[in-house]
């Protein structure tokens, strides 16, 4: 069969030869899509059957539009492509490559976005099953980071598309961000300090610290900084910078708690009555469930014109500062009972004679 004459009569400065080739393309796109689609049921269906249901998902809603724009902004460049359009008066085929290039830069790039989400999504729920909270937090800045990379190398590429060097381009940016690099070294140093606490996790959300004076509770780790609730609901907001040159303490990774104070008696109390003070303590600390065994410690640790003072010293087996103050209150009243139990008075607190005020007193 003689099919010269499709390539032979023209319509619109176009041969019907050219014409029909385009009106096939788009069908062949619906068939591409028909693939693409049972391609994935079949991803999904394999993922259903490994119980990961989150991902099949995410597949499902995030990647099967954009890679059915993808075929059909693809196929209808190469409809451009073999259409020969006119050049003149007005050069419509240059025009219509580029803002198909164009098109299919930004399908690209709509496709990459929702990759990157799928990955998210995916490292969002690895990082709820770690102990650590530092991971949830980290996801965010990662994607934001990729998206934001995807969409300078797409502006990049449709700028080339209107000859604009993408080189020129670079070479001007990077100036500008050594520029920007030295007017924002706090910001930079801020960044680097949250990668520090990424990388070697000094402490996580919840974890109760101090740093450069401040304690509290970790509320929030930042790009910029770390946000920290006092005990007294102060909210206390750290740059990053902060925790790369300072001491940090974190006090929810110790085993126990410290109950330490001391008892000044008056020079009133014998040797015998002191021996059997220093014993009852002793005792009452060693029949407590709620302590370290073996580690209290109760001992006469000063004698002087001041006084005579015992030191108490016991760890809790309780790290929770509730159950901790509970503990220490306890043993602060069975001292005082042993005490009175036993006639044994306690030094007053000290009283400083002001100057020129006679009859008027200071507790100190």
């Amino acid at each position: 069969m003689d099919l010269s004459f499709l390539s032979e009569q023209v319509l619109w400065g176009i041969s019907i030869g050219q014409l029909i080739v385009a009106a096939v393309l788009p069908l062949l796109g619906l068939l591409a899509q028909s693939v693409v689609r049972r391609f994935l049921r079949r991803v999904m269906s394999r993922l259903r059957k490994e119980g990961d249901m989150s991902v099949v998902d995410d597949v499902n809603r995030l990647l099967t539009k954009p890679l059915s724009f993808l075929i059909n902004v693809a196929l209808w460049n190469g409809v451009i492509g073999l259409l020969d359009l006119p050049e003149e008066p007005l050069n419509i085929h240059s025009w219509a490559t580029t803002l198909g290039m164009v098109a299919l830069i930004l399908v690209i790039a709509y496709c990459a976005f929702h990759i990157v989400d799928v990955f998210a999504g995916i490292a969002t729920r690895a990082a709820e099953k770690t102990e650590t909270k530092l991971d949830d937090q980290l996801v965010a800045p990662i994607t934001n980071t990729v998206k934001l990379l995807v969409a300078l190398i797409m502006v990049a590429a449709i700028l080339g598309q209107f000859g604009y060097s993408a080189t020129g381009l670079i070479a001007s940016l990077s100036i500008g961000g050594l520029a920007v690099a030295f007017a924002a070294k706090d910001t930079l140093a801020n960044i680097f300090g949250s990668i520090v606490i990424f990388s070697e996790r000094p402490f996580q959300i919840g974890d109760i610290v101090e740093i450069s004076g401040v304690e509290g509770a970790v509320e929030e780790v930042g790009i910029r900084s770390t946000r920290i609730r006092q005990f007294d609901q102060t909210v206390s907001i750290l740059p990053n910078q902060t925790f790369t040159n300072v001491e940090v303490r974190n006090l929810s990774k110790r085993e126990s708690r410290r109950v330490r104070f001391e008892v000044t008696l008056t020079h009133d109390a014998t040797v015998a009555q002191l021996e059997n003070f220093l014993d009852s303590i002793r005792h009452s600390l060693a029949q407590r469930t709620d302590l370290h065994p073996n580690q209290s410690l109760v001992r006469l640790t000063k004698l002087d014109t001041s006084g005579l003072g015992v030191l108490v010293q016991a760890f809790t087996i309780s790290t929770d500062f509730a159950e901790f103050m509970v503990t220490q209150e306890e043993i602060l009243l069975r001292v005082r009972k042993l005490a009175e139990e036993q006639e044994l008075p306690i030094m007053p607190a000290k009283e400083v004679r002001l100057s020129g005020e006679v009859g008027e007193t200071r507790s100190s």
